[in-house]
């Protein structure tokens, strides 16, 4: 498994145009809550193996949830959530703030 702080090797000159590679991300706050989650790592808040259990456990939560499947990165947000809250890093009106600005940025960018 390659884990998130060792990037995949830039193939350049590779001939590969931008529309043949796959996507990682659907959208910059994907990309941004990818990010605290490495940060996270990075500073030992939590190991990847700890990281993997919390979002599995939300994956697993949301799996037997009978409403609309819920997107990835979505779950990987909860997850953190989760996590922050249970290893004391934020408390609920953080968290609250913080997701209350990254919707604002998610639904401008859907503005654009």
């Amino acid at each position: 498994m390659q884990y998130p702080q060792d990037p995949p090797p830039v193939q350049s000159g590779s001939g590969m145009s931008n529309t043949d590679q796959e996507r990682v991300f659907n959208a910059p706050w994907e990309a941004k809550a990818f990010a605290i989650v490495n940060q996270l790592a990075t500073l030992e808040h939590c190991t990847w193996p700890e990281w993997t259990q919390y979002l599995s456990s939300v994956i697993a939560a949301t799996e037997n949830d009978a409403s609309d499947s819920i997107p990835y990165y979505e779950q990987w947000v909860m997850a953190c959530e989760k996590l922050l809250a249970d290893k004391g890093l934020l408390d609920t009106e953080a968290i609250d703030q913080k997701m209350h600005e990254l919707v604002a940025e998610k639904e401008a960018e859907h503005q654009h």
